[in-house]
């Protein structure tokens, strides 16, 4: 039976960046996260892309915290996840907390809140794989998990301790990180993650997390 939150769409592969899919998903470098998030055609859609890569939140999780604009701390610029808000069927994950943030975190989270509410996943998933055609990416693996796959090979690659980033993710085993062992960045891409991390305060300039 047809998956209808992701069909089979026929989409192939980019054989040329094998090595930027994790567990089938493709995983975006910083100028293609800055080149899908510049042909997105709504500012509201462009706050719910920085804001799903900032934090890194599953789709579900994201869709709660716009119901619970009281998990943000405005005055610590901080996000502080209950254990409801990560509810995975019938498991329940441990309340996290999402620090730090950008400087500026407060006005894009404002601009969340007051914005329609966002797209069930499988609307997003749509939206996504019509956007990134747009800057000649392949479309195979582009889903609401790219922004949180993104954002954990980037912190990898920063080298942000194994142990912060699955406290910060709200992974429960250390394993679950072994897969971005094999996605390899370039030197420039690497220089390029490193500023976009420092950017949005989640890496300190002395790579302290």
């Amino acid at each position: 039976m047809e998956n209808k939150k992701y069909p089979k769409s026929g989409f192939e592969k980019d054989p040329q960046a094998l090595h930027r899919y994790v567990n089938n998903i493709r995983i975006l470098t910083p100028q293609e996260w800055d080149q899908l998030k510049d042909v997105i055609p709504k500012e509201h859609h462009v706050t719910n892309f920085k804001i799903l890569t900032i934090t890194g939140l599953r789709y579900i999780e994201f869709l709660r915290l716009y119901d619970h604009p009281e998990w943000y701390n405005r005055k610590e610029n901080l996000i502080h996840l209950p254990e409801e808000a990560q509810k995975k069927g019938k498991r329940t994950m441990r309340e996290r907390t999402l620090t730090p943030l950008p400087s500026m975190f407060e006005d894009t989270f404002k601009a969340f809140t007051q914005g329609p509410r966002p797209p069930q996943e499988a609307t997003w998933n749509k939206n996504l794989q019509r956007w990134i055609q747009k800057v000649g990416i392949s479309p195979y693996g582009v889903s609401a998990k790219t922004t949180r796959k993104t954002i954990e090979s980037w912190m990898y690659a920063a080298q942000i301790p194994t142990m912060d980033i699955c406290e910060r993710q709200g992974h429960d085993s250390l394993t679950s990180m072994r897969h971005y062992r094999r996605n390899t960045f370039n030197a420039r891409e690497k220089g390029e993650i490193e500023a976009k991390l420092q950017e949005w305060g989640t890496l300190r300039q002395k790579r302290g997390f």
